[in-house]
């Protein structure tokens, strides 16, 4: 079914949103601007707190980015030793980054100021996908260091809307990064 549809999205790629009048959006992180700009969690007026927005959205891409590069081509074994490595040791490549990410964030469980944006809702998700076994060999706790990072995905889990959508998800479905944080 995909490859059918396939060529005729506009970038030969998916996610994809089609408003009600029939405009097709695509690429995730201009339908995420999208969204936030019509619910308010995208700055509009304040171009400084936007860029920063951008800004951390743009280096949330760096993770899987460096994920992917650690024992590159090399056996599943070796991979898994690599990036378990690369995770947790404070030299390693994908420590470095999650630890300069850390560094940028607003704290109080916010990324860019004191309210939620979409760059909270992106470091949710792409963190909780970085511990949720997609990647080989990286650890569960590969986050547990990062106490701003730790501070954001609890505050987007425990959002009441946040928390209803998982509900009524069906459990064995939902990797475990992505359940509540206590």
């Amino acid at each position: 079914e995909w490859s059918a549809k396939k060529a005729d999205t506009p970038y030969g790629s998916m996610p994809l949103l089609t408003l009600t009048d029939g405009t097709v959006i695509a690429q995730q992180r201009a339908i995420l601007r999208f969204v936030g700009k019509e619910t308010g969690l995208y700055p509009l007026e304040d171009h400084v707190k936007a860029a920063k927005v951008d800004e951390l959205m743009d280096a949330l891409e760096d993770i899987g980015a460096t994920v992917m590069k650690v024992a590159q081509g090399q056996e599943k074994s070796a991979v898994m030793v690599a990036r378990a490595a690369a995770c947790t040791e404070k030299d390693g490549s994908v420590y470095q980054v999650l630890e300069k990410i850390n560094a940028q964030l607003a704290g109080g469980g916010y990324a860019v100021g004191t309210e939620l944006t979409i760059a909270d809702l992106l470091l949710y998700s792409g963190c909780s996908n970085l511990i949720s076994g997609l990647f080989d060999g990286v650890p569960t706790n590969t986050l547990d260091a990062f106490d701003k990072i730790t501070a954001i995905r609890k505050n987007v889990r425990s959002l009441p809307v946040v928390d209803a959508w998982y509900a009524a998800k069906d459990a064995a479905k939902v990797p475990a990064s992505f359940g509540k944080l206590e």
